[in-house]
């Protein structure tokens, strides 16, 4: 199956170049030296659930978030109780996202999770539902994907429809999207099993080839592209475990977890598995990853990395930023938390696991990811409370350089100057100055470092300037930023400023 063009549209309508430049690649700039990786600043803060019964855990983990055309947004979440393993989708709504009233479903009936359950009619012998990721693709068009689990203790990850996004049904049109390894006996080859030793398949070896080629962990998260009306998707893919990372407490010790991406044009069919994340030479050995959930930023996609430690002692969750140009190939420049845990003994929510939402919610200058925190480890039988937060952090400062008290520096990637002005995104307690180069680091008469006035201050859009030289002179002229700085981190560089055209 060809994949259709999808990562060379632009999320940019009129398809114009990145202006403003990140520094989301693993590897550091050009000439750096005393510069250190740093996320940007995180401030949290409690989500509230109004009418959410005592003893029932809500997460948004795996979920779906989506901005209702009257405004506000409508959450589509996973309550459970863990002592009597119930599991349903429920329905929420909120005008910013942090206070949560129940949706009353049609013909709702009484349930120890509450009114505002979502039942998919047609599904004989189902027993739960959870995990689901929905997209309204017009007025009266909404399309679910969810896991259920059946009485013969299948489990499928099935497409429904709906004309309002409360009255379900499963789509009839379609087999079961993904298929969790369990079924059908495929656990031993998700082990490491061959197909042809496996005594106890319950199907034929073309359907158990295609259960495998369509096989994921739950942990999904799908994605709808507009422009082109495709799809794609990220989950988890179980490598059989190996020796040297096998860990016994864990609770599924005999895999090893990866993130896998498929596409698909209509959403019934699917593409063949992709594995784009798995652990390296520069991480833990006992590093796992359990999820990836995607937010389109500018020119760059920005993933929500489960970074799983399994190691006897830790089963802990954090969600590490991860950067992408096309979906397939991801930069991993920080590798640690971005959301930070609290001491165990704080008592808090998210001391020890934290879970990104399918989309964060876009409040102007900031993003609020509404994220689902634990105090619990991973292996732990007996779960506490579980509770939902909100992060809140300045759109363009994810990830960025800093330098100490000594100083340090680096010289740009080559850009093509679109504006009369040179901004800097930049919390500068210290100094800040720059030089401006050609394409080939050269510096240019006027733009010497020494004749850069010093920044100072914490500004998202700190101006660039010389005691002689004007960087309008160099309009469309390929040329290179060589900045030094102390006491300061820098998140990002810009012309973007109008010359001669409307933004």
């Amino acid at each position: 199956m060809a994949e259709a063009p999808l990562y060379e549209i632009s999320r940019d309508p009129e398809g114009r170049p990145p202006r403003r430049y990140f520094f989301f690649e693993e590897r550091l700039p050009e000439a750096a030296y005393g510069v250190r990786r740093v996320y940007g600043p995180v401030s949290k803060h409690p989500a509230r659930l109004a009418g959410n019964p005592a003893g029932v855990n809500t997460a948004t983990f795996a979920g779906s978030i989506v901005k209702l055309a009257g405004g506000g947004y409508r959450l589509y979440a996973t309550s459970y109780l863990s002592a009597e393993r119930t599991m349903e989708i429920t329905a929420w709504e909120s005008e910013r996202g942090l206070d949560w009233k129940p949706v009353r479903m049609p013909g709702s009936q009484a349930s120890r999770l509450g009114k505002n359950v979502v039942r998919i009619k047609g599904l004989k012998d189902r027993l739960l539902s959870y995990q689901p990721q929905v997209f309204q693709l017009g007025p009266k068009n909404w399309v679910m994907y969810a896991w259920n689990r059946f009485e013969n203790n299948h489990l499928s990850y099935l497409r429904a429809v709906s004309a309002d996004g409360l009255d379900w049904r499963a789509d009839t049109a379609t087999e079961p999207v993904f298929y969790h390894p369990s079924k059908f006996g495929l656990g031993e080859w998700v082990s490491g099993v061959p197909l042809r030793e496996i005594k106890n398949l319950a199907i034929t070896k073309a359907e158990a080839l295609e259960c495998m080629r369509l096989a994921s962990n739950d942990s999904v998260y799908l994605y709808h592209h507009p422009e082109t009306g495709c799809y794609d998707g990220y989950a988890v893919w179980l490598h059989p475990a190996i020796p040297d990372r096998r860990v016994e407490v864990d609770n599924a010790s005999s895999v090893l977890r990866l993130i896998q991406r498929r596409w698909s044009r209509d959403g019934r069919h699917w593409s063949d598995p992709e594995l784009v994340i798995s652990p390296d030479e520069r991480d833990p050995w006992d590093l796992q990853f359990y999820y990836l959930a995607v937010q389109w930023h500018r020119d760059w996609r920005i993933g929500s990395l489960g970074r799983y430690r399994v190691e006897d002692g830790q089963q802990t969750m954090d969600l590490e930023l991860c950067f992408s140009r096309d979906g397939r190939k991801w930069e991993r420049p920080m590798r640690a938390g971005f959301i930070p845990r609290p001491p165990e003994s704080s008592g808090e929510i998210d001391t020890l696991m934290v879970y990104g939402p399918n989309t964060w919610l876009d409040e102007g200058k900031e993003w609020l990811c509404l994220y689902t925190g634990h105090p619990t480890r991973h292996n732990e039988r007996v779960e506490k409370r579980t509770g939902l937060l909100g992060a809140r952090f300045r759109k363009d400062r994810l990830a960025g350089l800093a330098a100490d008290r000594a100083g340090g520096g680096f010289l740009s990637e080559p850009f093509i100057l679109a504006g009369p002005e040179l901004r800097v995104d930049a919390a500068v307690r210290g100094w800040l100055r720059a030089e401006l180069c050609d394409a080939f680091g050269r510096k240019l008469p006027g733009f010497h470092l020494m004749d850069c006035r010093p920044l100072t201050g914490d500004r998202e859009a700190h101006r660039l300037t010389w005691k002689k030289g004007n960087p309008g002179d160099h309009i469309y002229r390929a040329l290179r930023l060589r900045f030094e700085f102390c006491d300061a981190e820098i998140y990002n560089f810009s012309d973007e400023s109008d010359y001669g055209r409307r933004e």
